[in-house]
């Protein structure tokens, strides 16, 4: 996938994950809420695949 379709793939899901955060804040409802989590994930991964990284670290005790 080339840089600038996931740029675009990841400002979709943002704004998406925007809207159903906004969604769950005035109206309320877990549907909403477990979508903008879902999204919020998505969104990571794309910023990772964007900019090169190999994700988040993981903590370990």
């Amino acid at each position: 996938m080339s840089k600038l379709r996931l740029a675009l793939f990841a400002l979709d899901i943002y704004s998406r994950m925007a809207i159903d955060k906004a969604g769950a804040d005035w109206i309320g409802g877990d549907t909403r809420r477990a979508r903008a989590a879902a999204r919020a994930g998505l969104f990571e991964q794309a910023m990772d695949g964007l900019l090169g990284r190999d994700g988040r670290p993981k903590r370990g005790p």
